[in-house]
């Protein structure tokens, strides 16, 4: 308190232009003080409002691209001979290029789905001959790239009567998906059918990289996924 009356006397007795300086001096010191918090406020303020949303706009939203288009989808079914089980709401869908049982020989994947659910595929490799193979082992050579599946115990099915039949037919594991698909685009893919004495080696054909194709088409158009 002393200083304030100190400084006040000292003030009443400068000249009078003089008080009017000091005063001036003082609003503006005061101004600019009072402006930069305010400046710093509004910047703020500013800077809270132009930032970005997180929530995209529906423009910039990507729209999910479908596996396979209609055509390709309804083109590719009208290539499938299509089994249904009424009993447990069932379909089944073969490449007509298919054999219907198991007494001939198959490189194939088929697409079954029951009603409400997401589809699933099957991969079969059926052999039909005179002679037994007892198969442990299925070996592929892709353009020089090779590749083995060797089945659990069990997994590989037999019968027979005048003729022996061994097949494998499983769901496929994404290996294997991966291996078809590299099957489908190749040049050339030879499969061995590996036994426990012999082995029979066969070459996959177009027609069957084709029915291949159908078929995992179809699977995608009914909305599996790879």
């Amino acid at each position: 308190m002393n200083f304030i009356k100190k400084a006040w006397l000292t003030f009443r007795q400068l000249k009078t232009w003089l008080q009017i300086v000091i005063v001036i001096v003082a609003i503006s010191l005061f101004g600019a003080i009072g402006g930069s918090g305010s400046t710093s406020t509004d910047s703020s303020s500013t800077n809270a409002s132009s930032s970005p949303s997180s929530e995209a706009t529906p423009e910039e939203t990507a729209t999910a691209t479908p596996a396979v288009s209609d055509a390709e989808f309804k083109s590719a079914l009208s290539k499938m001979r299509i089994s249904k089980d009424s009993v447990k709401n069932l379909k089944f869908y073969y490449d007509k290029s298919s054999p219907q049982y198991r007494n001939r020989n198959a490189f194939e994947i088929y697409a079954g789905q029951e009603a409400g659910s997401d589809p699933y595929l099957r991969f079969n490799i059926q052999y039909f001959g005179e002679d037994w193979l007892f198969i442990k082992s299925y070996f592929f050579n892709i353009d020089g790239e090779t590749y083995e599946i060797t089945p659990s115990y069990g997994e590989v099915e037999t019968d027979n009567d005048s003729q022996v039949w061994e097949w494998y037919d499983v769901n496929p594991s994404s290996e294997n998906i991966e291996m078809i698909q590299k099957i489908i685009k190749s040049k050339k893919t030879v499969m061995r059918l590996e036994g426990r004495q012999y082995y029979k080696d066969v070459t996959i054909t177009q027609t069957q990289k084709t029915a291949l194709k159908n078929v995992l088409t179809v699977y995608q158009g009914l909305g599996g996924t790879l």
